[in-house]
């Protein structure tokens, strides 16, 4: 009688072990999405006590509820708080039908892996919780840095929209004064204002903080845009330019965020122009390597001195002066490739000149 009172205790911590187990594991299989953690997480917990085909898990939190299964309406249940931070998020129960079973057919010890069961969730929570946390802060970090990238081409911005403005009020001008060349000049008058439009919409676009949005795309376009908005930046700067696509790139199909690889583009471009010296030279140029697509940024400046390579894409850190740069660019940069499952490497050599690398998946060709 003994050795079977044994037995059948060992069975229930087998099976108490096994369910923290299988949990451990759904976090790690379900880890992206919470629902579906907390539903596997329920239907796994009536597994782990002495009457598993009768009892029913049920997680009640403040923010929704979670049941392996349909209660009786009368039923007996053990039950315990969940707790995050000290502070009260719900409970964990476990019911059995009242008219089969009474409080006394749970086992001391059930009551103990219940509470441990609740340790599990709230730490399921916190983990969420902070995820959400981390993206909140990096959707800031990202829309900040672009406002930031707009301060730096302000001047360029509003040389690229002067111009079209400029030829509306000249031909509105010469229509007043001369009504024989009414049609052609308005037809310039529309498509200087589209172009002044088209411009505006881009920076809009850059601008607004906006949920992810994935589009099958070519790069090559995004390039040129990109470039076509910094161009005054570079006369300023005294700079040249030279953009070299690769033959195919018509054909390679991306799964990218527009907005997102903009502001890659745009931080490596005003990266090199700060680096290279007037007079100096900038050549974007992309090519396939097997399954990337790699997009080249190469600069003539002064190279990245050799004690500091290993910290460029950390957070805050900036070679900069105060006041001329946060040190967010190539952390923003890094982060936003390796959200598109991309890679970014850098070649560097003193009074040389850098050299970045991003290489993306590419969807198709």
């Amino acid at each position: 009688m003994e050795s079977e009172n044994i037995i059948e205790i060992l069975n229930e911590r087998i099976k108490e072990l096994t369910c923290l187990y299988e949990i451990s594991n759904i976090v790690t299989r379900h880890s992206d999405c919470y629902t579906d953690t907390m539903n596997a997480v329920v239907r796994a917990i009536p597994k782990a006590w002495k009457y598993p085909q009768h009892a029913v898990a049920e997680i009640q939190l403040l923010d929704g509820s979670f049941c392996s299964g349909t209660s009786p309406e009368v039923v007996v249940s053990q039950e315990t708080e969940i707790e995050v931070d000290g502070q009260s998020r719900g409970t964990l129960s476990i019911h059995y039908p009242a008219a089969e079973f009474s409080v006394k057919d749970f086992l001391v010890e059930e009551a103990q892996l219940l509470q441990k069961l609740a340790n599990e969730i709230s730490n399921i929570i916190e983990r969420f919780e902070h995820r959400k946390k981390e993206e909140i802060l990096e959707r800031k970090v990202r829309h900040n840095d672009r406002l930031a990238i707009l301060g730096q081409i302000a001047a360029g911005i509003a040389h690229e929209i002067n111009t079209p403005l400029t030829s509306i009020l000249g031909f509105s001008e010469l229509i007043q004064e001369n009504e024989e060349n009414i049609k052609g000049d308005t037809e310039k008058i529309i498509n200087a204002a589209l172009h002044a439009r088209e411009v505006v919409k881009k920076l809009m676009f850059f601008a607004c903080e906006m949920p992810r949005q994935m589009q099958q795309v070519t790069i090559t376009p995004l390039l040129e845009d990109a470039i076509k908005l910094l161009n005054p930046s570079l006369q300023k700067a005294g700079i040249t330019l030279e953009f070299i696509p690769a033959p195919e790139d018509k054909e390679v199909m991306i799964e990218l965020d527009p907005v997102q690889i903009t502001q890659v583009i745009f931080n490596l471009i005003i990266n090199a122009i700060q680096a290279t010296p007037p007079k100096g030279h900038i050549e974007i140029s992309t090519h396939v390597d097997g399954k990337y697509l790699v997009v080249s940024f190469k600069d003539n400046g002064s190279g990245i001195p050799s004690g500091i390579k290993d910290r460029i894409f950390e957070p805050f850190f900036s070679t900069k002066i105060v006041g001329e740069g946060s040190g967010l660019g190539l952390s923003v940069v890094h982060g936003i490739v390796k959200s598109h499952h991309g890679k970014i490497d850098f070649e560097s050599e003193e009074g040389e000149g850098t050299t970045f690398f991003v290489s993306l998946p590419i969807v198709s060709r």
